[in-house]
């Protein structure tokens, strides 16, 4: 038996019938908070953490995602989205210097004792004219500047057999709306009393996050049986729990599919679309208890394996190859690029560009790009005004991606540009209007016979976002021997909270949660003792 697809269908079937639905159509302020913070907290002689915030210098709106190390001390971090940062000091005395950095930004530096009586970080923007660091006789061509840098991408960015320490931040969120209209049925247990509970089960939102801080080993041998290895350090996830009544519908369900005969089967329907549920209750085995012994370690080892593809499929941001995601470098026809000016990272001459889309372009951003070498050192675009990304509306079901912000970052690290951070946030829309059925069927000579039915009206709509931020604490060449002498732990060992928690994290370097996630808290809804 399939295991995934049988607890699927022990799970309220209106639930299921969303998710075939979608499948139909391939769904698989810029403002600071409170700057008054001026924090050292000293939990202990070993984990003394600094936070702040970094803001512009002239409309004091925060500065995502800006560089902060200690120099010479291989302590940083970076900014979270709104500029608020944390950074653990411990073993740096008042004079010694962190640097904070953020390209078309003038850098400072300041020390601990200087930054102890203020934390807020001001930066002043730093865009000269490009007369200041080119000689050309005529003004620079910024398509043309923009073309070069796929032209030069194998030569910019080289695969590398490496050891990273990386943080990685993963969030999603739903908002939902749900109203389900009981139309007919012939299964006794289904009645109109089940499907208003069903309606109360779904619920209105829904958050999780995972924060992951561990080691990533890469090889550049493509002959290698595997290329990415990890090594974790900690990981940490907030997820909603089962609602009390699904368990409650799903007693009912496997009643249902438990009294399945031997050529009966079940249905989804709705209109044409249609999809056969493959039930083998006859094979199936009690659901083991996965929180103890063996059952855990296997658990975490698919966790594991999960894990290091989740990894490798986002890093695919990262190769600038998508030309969806990347559509401003792979079809610059569909834009106008402007030269904004030019600044200097790392000692190195940039360009600034400005870019939005015409008729048939989606994004609106700013690209930094080497004068000499044409890497793209930084990305920073989402949806412009009234663009959005696949749009599809059917048949009473609509698919929308309705929200779109990229951000990302490499350094220069002797000929080659490495990543440093990139973030990435997604919006999407899915909404259903449709007449939706379960049918018990048993199979026949030529035409199969319809044994039960029930049939609901179903009005669904989700407004979801997902986002990952993906930063690099440090980054060092190895041996291949070392690459391949690494073992992989068998399992990730997942510490599961109702909400996040910084003693978890104490002497840890990761990105600064945003006080909306800080003050969340997994909800837990008993609907049945209210009633």
């Amino acid at each position: 038996m399939k295991h995934g697809k049988t607890k699927n269908m022990k799970r309220i079937f209106l639930l299921s019938i969303f998710i075939t639905l979608i499948s139909f159509v391939n769904v698989n302020s810029q403002t600071a908070q409170n700057p008054a913070i001026n924090e050292v907290t000293r939990s202990d002689n070993s984990n003394e953490e600094l936070k702040g915030f970094v803001l512009d210098l002239k409309n004091h709106t925060a500065l995502p995602y800006a560089n902060i190390y200690a120099l010479h001390k291989n302590k940083g971090t970076v900014s979270n989205e709104k500029g608020h940062f944390a950074i653990n000091i411990s073993g740096l005395d008042e004079t010694d210097t962190l640097r904070f950095q953020y390209i078309g930004y003038k850098t400072r530096n300041l020390t601990i004792n200087e930054l102890g009586k203020s934390s807020v970080v001001y930066l002043k923007e730093d865009i000269i004219n490009l007369s200041e660091i080119l000689i050309f006789g005529s003004e620079p061509d910024p398509v043309a500047i923009v073309k070069k840098v796929l032209e030069n991408k194998d030569l910019n960015y080289k695969n590398t057999t490496t050891k990273n320490q990386i943080f990685i931040r993963e969030r999603s969120t739903a908002d939902i709306e749900t109203s389900i209209k009981f139309k007919k049925s012939s299964f006794p247990q289904l009645d109109e009393d089940i499907t208003k509970l069903a309606e109360k089960s779904v619920p209105e939102h829904t958050t999780s996050y995972t924060d992951f801080l561990g080691y990533l080993y890469f090889s550049e041998n493509q002959d290698d049986s595997l290329t990415l290895k990890i090594d974790p350090i900690r990981a940490v996830s907030l997820k909603e729990k089962d609602i009390a009544e699904l368990e409650q519908l799903e007693t009912v369900f496997e009643d249902l599919f438990a009294d399945t005969g031997e050529k009966e089967y079940w249905k989804i329907k709705s209109g044409v679309f249609g999809q056969k549920i493959d039930i083998d209750e006859e094979n199936e085995e009690p659901e083991k208890d996965t929180l103890n012994g063996q059952d855990t370690l296997k658990n975490n080892n698919k966790m594991l394996r999960y894990y290091r593809r989740s990894i490798a499929r986002q890093l695919k941001y990262s190769l600038l190859d998508d030309d969806k995601e990347w559509e401003f470098l792979h079809k610059t026809g569909r834009y106008k690029y402007t030269i904004a000016g030019g600044t200097r990272v790392n000692g190195e001459d940039v360009y600034i560009i400005d870019f939005m889309p015409k008729n048939s372009g989606k994004y609106i951003g700013r690209v930094f790009i080497s004068t000499n070498t044409y890497a793209l050192i930084r990305a920073d675009y989402e949806y412009a005004p009234g663009k959005t990304g696949r749009d599809f509306h059917l048949l009473g079901i609509g698919y929308i991606e309705n929200q779109f912000d990229g951000s990302i970052y490499f350094e220069k690290k002797d000929s080659i540009y490495c990543l440093k951070y990139f973030s990435k946030k997604e919006g999407s829309h899915v909404s259903i209007d449709r007449n939706v059925s379960l049918l018990k069927k048993r199979k026949r000579f030529l035409f199969n016979k319809k044994l039960n039915e029930i049939k609901v009206g179903v009005i669904f709509a989700v407004n979801s976002e997902e986002s990952i931020e993906y930063l690099v604490l440090d980054d060092k060449e190895i041996p291949h021997k070392q690459f391949v002498d690494f073992e992989q732990k068998d399992h990730l060992e997942m510490i599961y909270v109702d909400q996040f928690d910084d003693k978890l994290w104490k002497g840890y370097a990761i990105i600064e949660p945003t006080q909306q996630m800080r003050e969340y808290r997994k909800q837990e809804a008993d609907i049945l003792e209210q009633k």
